[in-house]
């Protein structure tokens, strides 16, 4: 069964600088599960397995906001046992207040979702092998239009990420 998210999507530029964040890491020895091209997203709320798709929808179609852009920012982790090695923004609060505002719609639609508080992140490695959190990101511009419905799946043992 899909996976039920909401996110942001970006375009090729942005995918360029967090794929060359990657294979920077690799090139410091880091190993893992590297999030591939077209999975590279924003979440802004996790739903899950369990969801009335046409409620959901209605509670995104409320979500009012300007155009804005953010930027690449540091790098940092999760402090889980598993890991994740992420990419943040450095300017994160037109995108926070994005998120609470879907947050506030899904909730008022009765609509649940993961609780865990919103943090502005990229993931790029999850369980990597070591840590590295020092190497400076691209001052690379985020355009922020839209937000996506997404659902994840597993299709021929891969792990694919699309727009609903």
């Amino acid at each position: 069964m899909a996976r039920i998210f909401i996110a942001l999507r970006f375009g090729d530029e942005v995918k360029k600088a967090l794929v060359a964040l990657q294979n920077a890491l690799r090139a410091q020895g880091v190993e893992g599960n590297y999030c591939a091209w077209g999975n590279l997203h924003m979440t802004l709320a996790f739903i899950g397995e369990r969801y009335d798709l046409p409620t959901i929808r209605q509670a995104v179609n409320e979500v009012r906001f300007e155009p804005f852009t953010m930027t690449l920012g540091p790098l940092g982790t999760f402090p889980t046992k598993a890991g994740v090695v992420w990419c943040g923004v450095s300017d994160g609060e037109a995108v926070t207040a994005l998120a609470n505002q879907l947050r506030e719609r899904l909730t008022a639609h009765g609509v649940a979702y993961s609780a865990t508080p919103f943090l502005p992140h990229i993931s790029l490695v999850l369980r990597p092998s070591h840590i590295v959190t020092h190497l400076p990101a691209p001052q690379v511009a985020i355009p922020v239009e839209r937000i996506s419905v997404m659902k994840s799946e597993r299709i021929d043992g891969q792990l694919v990420y699309s727009e609903i």
